[in-house]
């Protein structure tokens, strides 16, 4: 305080003497003076406006510090007072005994609490063991069962291979069977054996049921496989069938029809004939290459069963064999082509014959055979029925004759009969002529009843 009082005074003392200075030169007339003194006089001014501002400043400061020393030892009597008073001494006791007692049970509580986690600790880690004794357990079990398994999978693998084994050797023996078979087969073919005993086994859908009447006549069933009937299919014999080889429009009319009325102008009879005389002569050199053939039919039925069959009868069994397995697996018109054998114990009962006189009342719905009439009538013969029998298709034939015949004489001229007649018959003779300088001699329709075999070493083979 006493330096910043002698400073002041400093201060002070220089103002004075300044003042009075100023005040004396005005007194005796020195106002008379240059243009510079006046600027000097203006900044002796400033310098006096500036240093009584600071002077104000310090003294303010002065009284402020007064003022604070002052609550200072206000201040430190009160709390003088404060600490001789006995009421504050045992505020001051209570508090450090409060302080104390929360410390003690902070620490109480930390002990306990430390305590728990120990034990938390110590059961977590038991946990942990027993978890773990689990796990090796189950590693344990886990590897005997991948120990079994795979023990299993060893023997699966041999038995596999055993089995692969038995069957490379099955399959070895087989096609050993089937090498062995084919050359007996060949040989058989060949004419130098006899017929294998192994092929000559029929087969029957049904043995504990009666014959299916249709399929023992035309070798062919509506019902196929699904038929209640017994179907009995030979293992060899000397006819061949081949279901649905020929297409043609003509045959597919009878579902085309539901839809368009007019489609029978698309295809008339003359064209069907054209037709089917193009498909006999082409599939007639390949069949007749082997063997010498007795019956070649084509079926015009519309029923799927009978729809596009050929039907081909060798001489022997051995011709027949010889085609079944030429045939079986080639293509024709873009088909593959499936053939079978199968048992027609007289064309007679199996062709209807009706159908050749147009008389036939079931049309479309017939069971059996509606031929093609072969040219010139080769490998064809002349269906026979029985007129004495009492089956309901003579008696529907007996029944619609005359309905028949006339409808047939009122829609059709003697003019068209006459012109078409002479048609068929000009196409007819063109095709026999050319066929007879084609074919050989021997190739001829045969005699059904010469049945000799002077050309074969095994007699039992032949039908």
């Amino acid at each position: 305080m006493s330096i910043i009082l002698n400073k002041f005074n400093k201060c002070v003392t220089r103002h004075f003497k300044f003042t009075a200075l100023y005040s004396t030169q005005t007194h005796f007339g020195f106002q008379t003076v240059d243009e510079t003194e006046k600027s000097k006089k203006g900044s002796v001014m400033k310098k006096h406006k500036v240093l009584r501002n600071k002077w104000k400043k310090i003294r303010r400061k002065l009284r402020r510090q007064k003022i604070a020393v002052k609550r200072e030892e206000l201040l430190q009597k009160q709390e003088q007072n404060r600490l001789n008073s006995p009421t504050y001494q045992k505020w001051l006791k209570s508090q450090e005994e409060i302080e104390e007692f929360e410390q003690n049970e902070n620490e109480r509580i930390a002990a306990m609490q430390y305590e728990k986690w120990v034990e938390r600790e110590h059961s977590a880690i038991d946990e942990w063991k027993t978890i773990q004794n689990k796990l090796e357990k189950i590693k344990q079990e886990k590897a005997q069962k991948e120990l079994l398994i795979k023990l299993e999978w060893e023997k699966e693998q041999k038995k596999i291979k055993e089995t692969e084994e038995n069957k490379k050797k099955k399959e070895e023996l087989q096609e050993a069977k089937n090498a062995k078979f084919i050359e007996e087969i060949e040989m058989y073919i060949n004419n130098l054996g006899p017929l294998p005993e192994s092929i000559n086994v029929s087969t029957s859908t049904r043995p504990d049921q009666p014959l299916c009447p249709f399929f023992s006549k035309v070798a062919a069933c509506r019902f196929r496989e699904n038929c209640s009937r017994n179907h009995i299919r030979p293992g060899i014999s000397n006819t061949l069938l081949i279901p649905g080889f020929y297409k043609n429009f003509e045959l597919n009319m009878r579902y085309e029809r539901e839809f368009d009325i007019d489609i029978s102008l698309e295809c008339d009879e003359k064209e069907a004939y054209e037709k089917f005389y193009e498909f006999f002569e082409d599939i007639l050199v390949e069949l007749r290459s082997y063997g010498q053939i007795i019956e070649l039919n084509v079926c015009r039925n519309q029923e799927i069963h009978l729809m596009g069959n050929v039907y081909v009868q060798y001489r022997s069994r051995r011709h027949s064999l010889k085609a079944y397995r030429n045939l079986c697996g080639r293509f024709y018109g873009g088909r593959k082509i499936t053939a079978e054998f199968c048992n027609i114990p007289s064309w007679s009962e199996a062709v209807c014959g009706l159908f050749f006189r147009k008389m036939c009342p079931k049309g479309k719905n017939c069971n059996y055979l509606h031929l093609y009439k072969n040219p010139g009538g080769k490998y064809q013969s002349k269906p026979q029925r029985n007129r004495n029998e009492n089956s309901s298709h003579s008696y529907r034939e007996n029944k619609h004759n005359s309905i028949k015949t006339e409808r047939e004489l009122q829609s059709r001229t003697s003019k068209e009969k006459r012109k078409s007649s002479k048609r068929e018959k000009r196409s007819m003779d063109s095709l026999s002529q050319s066929e007879k300088l084609n074919t050989p001699k021997w190739d001829n329709t045969p005699d059904r009843q010469n049945k000799s075999s002077n050309s074969l070493n095994w007699d039992s083979d032949d039908d």
